[in-house]
């Protein structure tokens, strides 16, 4: 099949989506765990054989899924994946000092917002909300500088419940009421309204450090949750991450 399969291991899911000349068609997730106990990936995948594309490129922060999937393609497609590391040329320049302890996730979406918002224009600050939520800084002339690691946004919820194990559970869906007039919703406004008051609190603050007016994308699977809390300046792009993928193999597979 033409295109691309692209698959995003992040601690929690396994994020693929087929791509066809660079736009999305379907996007698929799998939990990391259920991968990582079956011994399989494409098992878990909606798609029979036949219809994976044999272009296929992956970003991982799992080593021992991305084993599992670079097994199963040789086995099953008669494909070498493509696995992005920190060598792969992504048009951007790293200048984290602790490469080595550095996720590829987090310059995957670097060169993605590079690339698709701020190449030659303008800094971007860029968020990712998972399982942890990250804040990096790229400048204008595509320097991946750094940032900050937090606590996710249900990594933070199930925290405090393992610690107050008298507190409600709650929905996690998007709030429309910061002051809270039952326990539930003071809940809700604590856990969903607080982290986009600390993801925008956090890009005013590196802007104000590297005195900028960085664009700021946010992207991850919790992103929705928190969209209606944040500048309508700001980039909601959940699938940042596989677009950035996308690109990378484009870069470091230039078709004749």
């Amino acid at each position: 099949m033409d295109g691309m399969l692209a698959i995003d291991v992040g601690n929690t899911h396994i994020t693929s989506a087929l791509i066809d000349r660079g736009d999305i068609r379907e996007i698929f997730r799998v939990p990391t765990v259920q991968c990582l106990e079956t011994g399989t990936f494409f098992g878990h995948l909606p798609v029979s054989r036949k219809d994976i594309p044999r272009e296929i490129v992956v970003s991982s922060v799992r080593k021992a899924v991305s084993d599992i999937i670079t097994k199963e393609c040789a086995r099953e497609l008669q494909v070498e994946p493509f696995i992005i590391g920190m060598e792969a040329d992504m048009g951007i320049t790293n200048r984290y000092r602790t490469s080595h302890t550095l996720g590829i996730d987090r310059l995957v979406n670097a060169c993605a917002g590079y690339h698709l918002y701020g190449k030659g224009c303008t800094p971007l600050v860029i968020i990712d909300m998972g399982t942890a939520t990250t804040i990096d800084y790229v400048t204008g002339q595509g320097e991946f500088l750094g940032g900050a690691i937090a606590p996710g946004l249900l990594s933070a919820y199930r925290g405090l419940l393992g610690l107050a194990p008298e507190l409600p559970r709650v929905e996690i869906s998007p709030v429309q009421t910061i002051v809270g007039e039952t326990t539930d919703e003071c809940m809700r406004s604590g856990v969903i309204a607080s982290h986009a008051a600390m993801v925008r609190s956090m890009a005013a603050m590196m802007a104000g450090e590297k005195g900028t007016n960085p664009g700021v994308i946010v992207t991850g699977g919790l992103s929705s949750i928190v969209a209606n809390l944040l500048p309508g300046d700001y980039i909601v792009d959940e699938h940042l991450t596989i677009r950035g993928l996308s690109l990378i193999y484009d870069i470091n597979n230039p078709q004749d």
